[in-house]
């Protein structure tokens, strides 16, 4: 579940059912200014399209945080920059390991073979899905603890 999802139902929880309306509201116009001017004032296309939808995911997100924050007196920002660091270092990785392939196994796409592209492919997410569980635990990041967790709990209902 997003982070920003989980904001707005904690403003639920609180019986603060507007400022995400409004938050939302916002972020729409926000939206449809920012599609505008990445998409035809700078003629990015498709590109510009997906930077605002970033944009506008990353407002959102901040914008309730700080709500929440004011609202709650507190919360654990600095928590939050440390595990989002940590994940940044472990994507740093997964990049490294995207772009070594894109450079080794995947220069000849226009050439190779569909199996040979299939292998090549399938190969990269697995190695970078290692890398980076390998480099979070490294690093312990405590969400992967979680989900270890949770795959536990649902291997064992499948069994």
């Amino acid at each position: 579940m997003p982070r920003s999802r989980l904001l707005v139902n904690a403003f639920y929880a609180l019986d603060k059912r507007k400022t995400p309306m409004l938050v939302s509201f916002v972020a729409v116009v926000l939206n449809l200014l920012l599609n505008w001017i990445f998409t035809f004032r700078l003629g990015w296309g498709h590109r510009g399209l997906a930077f605002s939808t970033g944009c506008i995911a990353t407002f959102n997100f901040l914008l309730l945080y700080t709500l929440m924050r004011r609202h709650l007196n507190g919360l654990e920002s600095r928590r939050l920059l440390v595990m989002l660091a940590k994940v940044a270092a472990a994507a740093a990785a997964l990049v490294a390991v995207c772009a070594a392939s894109s450079h080794w196994l995947l220069a000849d796409w226009a050439t190779q073979t569909f199996l040979i592209k299939l292998g090549a492919l399938l190969g990269t997410v697995i190695v970078g899905a290692l890398v980076f569980v390998g480099c979070g635990v490294g690093l312990h990041i405590e969400e992967l603890k979680e989900l270890q967790a949770a795959l536990k709990r649902r291997l064992r209902r499948i069994s």
